[in-house]
């Protein structure tokens, strides 16, 4: 999710599909990405957030609270970073991951 040029956060819909429960790579990539970023956010950073995840696995949503341009700032280069790696496994495994960018 972008706020002008700002990420200000980002949501994750479904399951990959790619190998069954426990053995999906593609899953566990971005499970570990997304799970990086946000406690990089929330327990190195401090920064304000909301997080949300379902209890079956499909839908994990995290969004930075504070509407303060320097904390937004601050964070741009953790998200920025989630973005490329999460980029870099749609390029390999696009059948089975795509990401969309919305305006918010």
């Amino acid at each position: 999710m972008k706020n002008k040029q700002n990420i200000v956060g980002f949501e994750l819909k479904g399951h990959a599909d790619f190998s069954e429960y426990g053995k999906d790579i593609v899953c566990s990539a971005v499970t570990a990405q997304s799970m990086m970023i946000y406690n990089g956010l929330n327990e190195v950073m401090k920064i304000p957030n909301k997080l949300k995840i379902s209890e079956d696995g499909g839908y994990m949503f995290v969004s930075i609270l504070d509407n303060d341009i320097k904390i937004i700032e601050s964070a741009q280069d953790m998200l920025k970073t989630f973005l490329l790696g999460i980029k870099a496994i749609e390029k390999n495994y696009n059948e089975f991951i795509k990401i969309t960018q919305e305006e918010v």
